[in-house]
């Protein structure tokens, strides 16, 4: 037994070695899958707009008057109306001057007209009598002194002068008195009760409320987008811009009348003139006021085919987008305009590009990526 308890070992040995051979694992070779990262896009849409343009200004009257004294007076009596701040209709009395020393001068006025007139009637009569003399007894032609032509001429002068003192004096009454021609509001006033004024003299500032107009500064980038002439003209009704003027919450429609021809010292812009009708102060809840503040968005010419991308998804005039192989590119683009948080993009994208929305870690032109989960 001894004797073969080697072999018996080696043999027990063999046995398990094949064992051991036979079940050993086998390695399956395994596909190497590529990790395509998933993103998300935003379709890119052309479309025509309109150029939003952006400005700011302060809100002044349209029609604002000076009030100046034509005579040599005194104030006998003042609106309540005129205090500085006050608001008035049109039609309302605002001021009345002395105007007793004008009622006389009218009378004489009026006295010295009819006594032109029957001298002019007296020397029209005495001018025919002498024709009809000069034909029954003269010979030749008379001359203008025996026909009375001067005389005519004289009473046909004094007639006319006296005419115009006559609407002089009809003028100088109706200029004691001072009637709002408009619904406005004072400004400030420069009188009182008994004030001496003479020609010249300062008796207060109103301005009409019916209308506002707004200055708003033109940036040079903006201009060609207006479609505008900056000539200082008005516009054409057909070509007018419309505009919205905001001031918090509160927006006011508007137009633009006019433009500037000169470039503004203070701002170094061009500017144009928005005008707001106030004449239906019962459709605004909030009134506007003058001197206020106002922001405002002027629509300018229509662009088309142009795609609006937020502001923020562009960098050095280029955009990533996912293209229609579904592989990441960086497009070179054509940024017209930028209008508060959104890019103006003309040229640049190809037909079925997408707006690559995702933050990724690494950008890379022609990278495979997916819109779907895996």
């Amino acid at each position: 037994m001894k004797k073969y308890i080697g072999l018996i070992i080696l043999a027990f040995s063999i046995i398990i070695a094949g064992v051991l051979i036979k079940s050993r694992p086998v390695v399956v070779p395994k596909e190497n899958k590529e990790d395509i990262p998933y993103v998300k896009t935003m379709m890119i849409l052309p479309r025509t707009v309109k150029a939003s343009i952006s400005s700011q200004g302060i809100v002044q009257p349209e029609s604002e008057l000076t009030l100046l004294s034509e005579l040599n007076s005194r104030v006998e009596w003042l609106s309540t109306k005129m205090e500085a701040g006050s608001s008035f209709k049109e039609g309302d009395t605002l001021i009345v001057l002395d105007k007793r020393d004008y009622e006389l001068a009218l009378i004489t006025a009026e006295s010295e007209v009819l006594n032109a007139e029957v001298n002019l009637e007296r020397e029209q009569a005495e001018s025919e009598l002498a024709k009809k003399e000069w034909k029954r007894v003269g010979a030749g032609l008379g001359s203008d002194l025996a026909l009375r032509k001067p005389q005519m001429a004289q009473a046909k002068a004094t007639y006319a002068a006296a005419k115009a003192r006559l609407e002089q004096a009809k003028r100088n009454l109706s200029r004691t008195v001072f009637i709002a021609s408009f619904d406005g509001r004072v400004r400030s006033t420069n009188i009182e009760i008994g004030t001496t004024v003479f020609p010249g003299t300062l008796l207060g500032n109103i301005y009409a409320i019916s209308a506002y107009e707004i200055r708003l500064p033109i940036a040079d980038q903006d201009i060609p987008f207006s479609g505008l002439k900056f000539n200082g003209q008005k516009i054409e009704e057909s070509k007018r811009l419309d505009v919205i003027i905001i001031q918090g919450d509160n927006k006011w429609p508007a137009i633009i009348v006019r433009t500037d021809a000169e470039i503004d010292p203070a701002t170094r812009m061009m500017a144009v003139v928005a005008k707001v009708d106030n004449s239906d102060r019962k459709m605004f809840t909030t009134p506007l006021a003058v001197g206020q503040f106002v922001q405002a968005k002027i629509s300018g010419i229509e662009i088309s085919e142009i795609s609006i991308l937020p502001r923020s998804y562009v960098r050095n005039e280029s955009v990533w987008v996912v293209d229609n192989q579904m592989l990441m590119q960086n497009r070179l683009v054509e940024v017209l305009r930028n209008e508060d948080e959104f890019a103006l993009i003309g040229e640049g994208f190809e037909p079925g590009d997408k707006l690559l929305t995702s933050r990724v870690s690494s950008l890379v032109n022609g990278l495979k990526v997916t819109l779907e989960l895996r």
